[in-house]
């Protein structure tokens, strides 16, 4: 089984502004067709975005807390390379990360396959 990686943002999971905000990163347009979820293909990397089914209570923060994903995050960004290349995977979550980060208007969690947190902004701070 691959290993998934997750950007969950506070913005509405068909955020116009964070559709584009993941375009303008990733230098490509997100492909719609009928029966599946909006996505972006770089190389064998696909980027999925919409809403999620994870409860508040299915991770925690590293201090122990737990991360309220259903009610103040309803977005999720999921990064899969199609391939099993891990690094890749990664280094394209981060690139969106990095421009959540910079454009400053969403709270936003990088959580690697739902087990481990790996990075956290929150727009307020």
């Amino acid at each position: 089984m691959s290993r998934q990686t997750f950007i969950f943002v506070s913005a509405p999971s068909q955020d116009a502004d964070l559709m584009h905000l993941i375009e303008q990163a990733l230098g490509r347009q997100f492909i719609r067709t009928e029966g599946s979820g909006p996505y972006v293909r770089v190389g064998t990397v696909a980027v999925y975005v919409g809403g999620h089914e994870f409860d508040d209570d299915d991770i925690a923060w590293p201090h122990g807390s737990d991360i309220p994903l259903q009610s103040e995050y309803p977005a999720m960004i999921e990064v899969r390379d199609t391939g099993g290349d891990l690094q890749r995977q990664r280094e394209i979550a981060g690139e969106i990360f990095a421009a959540l980060r910079s454009a400053g208007r969403h709270r936003a969690v990088y959580i690697d396959d739902m087990q481990k947190v790996l990075d956290s902004y929150n727009s307020g701070e």
